[in-house]
């Protein structure tokens, strides 16, 4: 049978599998304690094996912000001409918005004449490109550089940088105060399996602030005149759903594999299928990663599962009614995301007896701290930090 998904199909709700225990959260619980699932993820499931999970050792990240190393690579190279001044920055203790605010001022250009393709977190060392819209325009970078930010190269190109044209970001993260060692088992499962494709608790803003926030939004507490503002919160609210649904898919064993109605993700871009059947063939695109499962990104359009995994969602994001209509009311549109992600080039090295070094590449909108949480029990030392500088968390 094929995977297509015929229109005579769609809408079909079949009954509750029997046997399957479904990860359960209603909207009002973030009231009580938001920040607890979005800091410590201890209200979501991994998918490491019991044996694997009971011997995570116990780590710190982020004792310093250069222990959190990204660098992002293009998915283009700049072709050295055109409108488009790009600039190639290593920053820290800021995030991204905050140095494109500053470049903005620097020379005096409007907020969409300047671009990055995504964002990086603000306690971390991170290398990524900006660009800025100067045509006819040539500009000094001498007195650019400052404690926060310098220029490391710059070329032109003839296009805007947008979100998301990002090939991947390389990460090389320093464990400390590590208590042993990661079983082979867990990082070999990681390397051919992939881990669950989470949104890290950095997309909830500080103490879940923004989640909070959605949340008093949405049941029209307050008004949110402020364009960016509006983005963060529906982002963290769509993606705190995500993630509930991840945790259930993980509750049943099924994250990293396809079942009935199931979205199937092409991998390394955004296309998908729905397939009511999931054939010999399908399954092993799964098996190599070239498919992945998909998880529906809350918004005004319906989701496009069907059958088994339809159900799944009904029951889950039927428990946010009110959430639901204000992403309908605000006219945001529905998307598909992984539920899992396969990391490339994945390498621990042990520095010393307490001390590790985990590096990697993932996909852009990919987040280092899910890899993380299936390999170490692990605290994020930046959380505990009173001091702000170069804007919020992001």
């Amino acid at each position: 049978m094929s995977a297509d998904i015929s229109h005579q199909e769609k809408g079909k709700r079949p009954t509750q599998p029997s046997g399957q225990r479904l990860f359960t959260m209603e909207e009002n619980d973030l009231l009580v304690d938001p920040f607890a699932f979005a800091r410590n993820l201890t209200l979501l499931p991994v998918a490491s094996s019991k044996l694997d999970l009971a011997d995570r050792p116990t780590a710190k990240i982020r004792s310093h912000f250069s222990d959190f190393e990204v660098s992002e690579q293009l998915a283009f190279e700049p072709s050295g001409e055109g409108e488009h001044l790009f600039l190639l920055i290593e920053k820290n203790r800021c995030n991204s918005e905050w140095v494109a605010n500053q470049l903005q001022q620097q020379f005096a250009l409007r907020s969409q004449d300047v671009g990055y393709a995504g964002k990086k977190d603000r306690h971390s060392l991170s290398r990524q490109w900006f660009s800025l819209h100067l045509p006819g325009r040539e500009v000094s970078l001498d007195n650019l550089d400052n404690e926060f930010f310098r220029v490391v190269s710059a070329s032109r190109h003839n296009k805007k940088l947008r979100k998301g044209a990002i090939a991947f970001n390389h990460f090389k993260i320093k464990m400390n105060e590590v208590s042993g060692k990661v079983a082979p088992s867990a990082l070999e499962r990681i390397k051919n399996q992939g881990f669950p494709n989470y949104f890290g608790y950095q997309r909830f803003g500080w103490n879940g602030q923004n989640l909070q926030n959605a949340m008093r939004w949405f049941n029209q507490e307050t008004r949110v005149r402020s364009r960016n503002k509006r983005s963060i919160y529906l982002s963290a609210a769509r993606s705190y759903l995500f993630n509930l649904l991840l945790a259930q898919r993980i509750n049943q064993d099924n994250w990293c594999q396809a079942i009935a109605g199931d979205c199937l993700n092409l991998t390394g871009s955004r296309s998908y299928f729905c397939a009511t059947e999931i054939d010999s063939q399908t399954s092993e695109r799964l098996l190599t990663g070239d498919l992945h499962p998909s998880g529906w990104m809350a918004g005004r359009q319906a989701s496009e599962s069907t059958l088994a995994a339809a159900l799944i969602e009904e029951n889950l994001f039927s428990q946010f009614p009110t959430w639901l209509a204000a992403l309908a009311r605000l006219k945001v549109d529905s998307a598909r995301r992984p539920l899992r992600v396969i990391p490339t080039d994945v390498c621990l090295a042990l520095d010393s007896e307490q001390t590790q070094t985990l590096s990697f590449k993932l996909p852009s909108g990919s987040y280092a701290t899910a890899l993380l949480a299936e390999l170490f029990d692990f605290s994020d030392e930046s959380l505990n930090s009173t001091h702000q500088t170069g804007g919020s968390d992001e």
